[in-house]
């Protein structure tokens, strides 16, 4: 209904609109500002960045004022988040944290226009008679519904984000699950009762998720143990090779080492002579080196030339002059195709640093140089360490089957780290998740999978047909045999799906 003092429509006719509208791009502007209460400009110009998913908020900046402190969050309702999501499915449209969820190559802002929403609702308003239908009317809507259905003031004005709230009563105090409660429950336009009747007989399907999130994290799983014994190998002085395959996270473990010893790095073993260069340049600028205090009136500029024109034995030696035995720990990545200059620096310096070197392997004829190092081996994580690796990487992903996506993942990677993380980020750029989705997706390092289900069932099906031959053959252990079968046969995907090892 609608007054010429406060133009708003009822629960009935919102739904009669949303039946009206043709396009789903339309439907999404028009469900934000009915259901979050956004003004028509914030609805045209939000961006990807705005919408957590995961949470099911959107986060808006006042159109009114620029500032940090003027930033609003609103639950997202259940006919918001899935309308989104088609129209997600059906566009195709970038997902990029900048990227406007309504581009347009057109508009001169980069996103739909204010004046195509307008036009859209007036074709509304006069198809299906509802006069002054314009996008104000829906944001009073939204407050009117609210404090029909419950809410405050004081949480009708954070959710608008009008100007003249009280500055104290930030969102963050305002429970969001109460709100989103109240959202869907002014959202959601009443069942009849065939309506009803029907959702309970016919179950509703499965709930779309958007898989789209912003948020990055670093963290370490599974390597306590190896971390330790690197760390105490480094505190006693013993150099430490660490050997693992392709993706194992032996860079990973190195880039976590946690040391008193200052820490020198040897990145690029091929051109030995420029990594030793850069080490004695920055032991130079290192105030408490002997070096410092021999080439004290030396420019960088001019002992940069100094040392360029040293061979790489002199220049060993001169690090090893330069500092006192063990003070540094020397760090190098990975040493498998390691030179013979290399191994002769090596052979010089492991006598004074505290060397960690990382490699896939080490041939047999290489291994005099390390002869004094003790092996660290790191192989796969296990099941466990693997699954809690994949839980952390892809908490934020909206899956519809998370049991069924970790073991998936698990089966693909066999608890590679690296290949763990390659096939999430490649999930994450799914904007759906469904079980389709999941098992299409492998990794280019798994070993191709067989399915055995459907020779467990034919198995258990011939199982089944000798209950009915011992009739025949009157065997009552055939009987017992085939009935035992037929049992199995009917429970096989529950149980199936149990013998599936899962995380807690």
């Amino acid at each position: 209904m609608l007054t010429k003092q406060f133009h708003y429509i009822s629960k009935e006719e919102s739904q009669l609109v949303l039946e009206s509208i043709k396009y789903t791009k339309h439907k999404v502007i028009v469900l934000l500002m009915l259901d979050a209460g956004l003004r028509i400009s914030e609805a045209c110009s939000i961006k990807c960045k705005n919408f957590d998913f995961k949470n099911r908020t959107v986060t808006i900046q006042s159109a009114k004022k620029r500032d940090a402190k003027h930033l609003r969050t609103i639950p997202i309702s259940n006919r918001l988040y899935q309308t989104i999501g088609d129209y997600m499915k059906e566009t195709d449209i970038p997902v990029k944290g900048d990227s406007f969820l309504f581009p347009s190559k057109n508009a001169a802002l980069g996103h739909i226009s204010r004046k195509t929403i307008w036009e859209a609702l007036n074709l509304i308003s006069k198809k299906i008679n509802i006069p002054a239908l314009h996008p104000h009317a829906l944001r009073h809507s939204f407050a009117t519904h609210h404090l029909s259905g419950g809410s405050s003031l004081a949480e009708i004005k954070t959710m608008l984000g009008h100007q003249n709230y009280n500055t104290t009563l930030i969102y963050a105090e305002i429970p969001t699950e109460e709100l989103r409660d109240r959202v869907n429950a002014v959202t959601s336009p009443p069942l009849k009762w065939h309506k009803k009747l029907f959702s309970f007989l016919v179950p509703a399907p499965r709930e779309q998720l958007i898989n789209v999130d912003f948020t990055e994290s670093y963290f370490t799983v599974g390597r306590n143990s190896e971390l330790q014994q690197l760390n105490q190998n480094i505190d006693r002085n013993i150099n430490t090779l660490v050997l693992g395959s392709i993706g194992v996270g032996k860079t990973h473990l190195l880039k976590n080492i946690t040391t008193d010893k200052k820490v020198l790095k040897l990145d690029d073993t091929e051109n030995i002579k420029k990594s030793l260069v850069q080490i004695l340049l920055y032991l130079f600028k290192e105030k408490e080196t002997v070096l410092a205090m021999l080439w004290k009136d030396f420019s960088t500029d001019e002992v940069s030339k100094k040392i360029q024109r040293e061979n790489v034995i002199n220049l060993c030696d001169t690090i090893i002059a330069s500092v006192k035995p063990f003070d540094y720990c020397l760090i190098i990545d990975d040493i498998t195709s390691i030179t013979p200059t290399t191994k002769k620096v090596i052979e010089r310096l492991k006598d004074t640093f505290v060397i960690v070197a990382g490699a896939r392997e080490i041939k047999a004829t290489n291994t005099s140089f390390i002869w004094n190092f003790e092996k660290l081996e790191v192989k796969n994580l296990p099941r466990r360490d693997a699954l809690q690796l994949i839980n952390q990487l892809a908490n934020n992903l909206e899956v519809q089957d998370r049991d069924m996506f970790w073991n998936h993942i698990y089966d693909q990677t066999v608890g590679n780290p690296r290949a763990i993380t390659e096939i999430i980020n490649r999930y994450a750029k799914e904007p759906f998740l469904d079980t389709q989705t999941i098992r299409e997706i492998r990794h280019s390092g798994a070993l191709r999978e067989i399915d055995m289900t459907w020779i467990v069932i034919v198995s258990l099906g011939f199982l089944t047909s000798v209950r009915f031959l011992s009739r025949e053959m009157d065997e009552p252990a055939l009987r017992f045999i085939g009935s035992l079968a037929m049992i199995l046969l009917f429970l096989i995907r529950p149980l199936m799906a149990s013998f599936r090892k899962r995380f807690v």
